[in-house]
């Protein structure tokens, strides 16, 4: 799954440095048209973000290999029609395409972690999937700067969707499947040992043939559930910390702190290089830290922390410092509120729960880089804006502690 997610995620990568490229804007329309060129991204993210959502009945249908087949093919379908495109508008409709087939695959993963991993692993087993999101950032910006001035902006749009049709083969051969028992590659030992180790946690699967009726059960359950609600919450302010930094950042380095487009560059792949450790300190801890939400608490105090001090360093290497510490820190959350959800909401609640979760939490913070921008606009200074993180983030750390707190009073 770890491999899969590098190759799909790459699919969503290569806008940023299109919209460097003369050519692709000049054949797009797109010269000068800076609310365009943002349009690109905030279709996919809105449509993303609601496909998370209101893709779940499909997904409760298919199961999630299938539904993963479903997501992979339309993807990369849509990825190879970008490579023809001939219009801005036709552009748009890739994007929404994409953003649908892009939207069924967090909540499918989840319950696949869930459905392979003990209680005890799944955060380690969360940081191994999500750590393709950012080995995918790190080789795309060398990747599509290669393609786009080697053989032409249309293959920035080929390649990846070819490469995402490789995920079809772990998923065609049943190399990934719904449960432990429907796999041909293991022994009938090791499948009893996951399942028996999976039910202690877990309540008893709904018989199949209903799952609208399930579907609708479970909105009605999560609707009231406060500590549901807590983790869509701390999940938006993981998400507002990672858009709004990786947004704004490479502009404030580079207007704010004087840094030149190259060194810039280079501090830029440090974060995410930093952040796909830091997913995997995050995922060990929240195997090893019992109750999970303190990983959370002392993530995004220190997420707050860092992100006041990347405004009040005055040294450029001290903001670099800082900025890379926020961006690594704040990964510690990834793992720790897929694991949390895993393993407090039953199997036949989880595709749902992960929709509404990645959904909301994609669909809010998609607004954040727009709302650091007013900031900085409106103040005439970054420091408006950074502030605005550290209110999230510290958002975020109360609502870890009220379910660290509910947490306590359940035992």
């Amino acid at each position: 799954m770890a491999v899969m997610w590098v190759l799909v995620y790459l699919q969503r990568t290569n806008i940023g440095v299109l919209l460097v490229d003369q050519r692709f804007l000049e054949e797009m329309g797109l010269v000068g048209q800076a609310a365009r060129q943002g349009m690109l991204m905030t279709v996919f993210l809105l449509v993303y973000s609601l496909s998370n959502m209101l893709s779940v009945p499909v997904s409760n249908r298919l199961g999630p290999r299938r539904s993963l087949l479903l997501g992979v093919i339309v993807g990369a379908l849509s990825m190879l029609a970008g490579g023809w495109v001939a219009s801005f508008a036709a552009l748009i409709l890739v994007r929404v395409i994409l953003g649908l087939a892009h939207g069924i695959y967090h909540p499918n993963i989840s319950l696949l972690v869930k459905n392979w991993t003990p209680p005890q692993e799944r955060g380690t087993a969360n940081a191994v999937v999500g750590v393709g999101g950012c080995l995918a950032l790190i080789v795309a910006l060398p990747l599509y700067s290669w393609i786009n001035w080697g053989v032409g902006w249309e293959y920035s749009f080929f390649i990846p969707g070819l490469l995402g049709l490789l995920a079809l083969i772990p998923l065609g051969f049943s190399w990934i499947s719904d449960q432990p028992g429907d796999n041909p590659y293991i022994s009938t030992q090791e499948a009893q040992y996951i399942v028996s180790h999976n039910q202690d946690s877990d309540t008893p699967r709904d018989t199949p043939g209903d799952e609208s009726a399930v579907d609708t059960q479970g909105i009605r359950e999560l609707l009231k559930n406060t500590s549901f609600w807590l983790m869509a919450v701390i999940y938006t302010a993981f998400l507002c910390s990672w858009w709004g930094l990786m947004t704004w950042m490479p502009q404030y380095l580079v207007q704010a702190r004087n840094f030149d487009i190259s060194g810039m560059a280079g501090y830029i792949s440090l974060a995410y290089g930093v952040a796909a450790a830091g997913i995997l300190i995050g995922g060990r801890l929240a195997d090893r830290v019992q109750p999970r939400s303190v990983i959370g608490i002392a993530a995004l105090c220190g997420v707050a922390l860092t992100t006041l001090g990347i405004a009040l360093v005055p040294s450029p290497l001290g903001a670099v410092v800082f900025m890379t510490l926020a961006i690594g820190i704040n990964e510690f959350v990834y793992p720790t509120v897929w694991a949390i959800m895993q393993t407090s909401l039953p199997s036949h609640l989880l595709v749902t729960g992960s929709g509404i979760v990645s959904g909301v939490g994609n669909l809010l913070s998609a607004i954040s880089p727009f709302i650091l921008g007013w900031l900085i606009q409106v103040s005439g200074s970054y420091t408006g804006g950074l502030l605005f993180l550290v209110t999230m983030a510290t958002l975020g750390a109360v609502c870890c502690v009220l379910l660290y707190r509910q947490d306590a009073s359940a035992h």
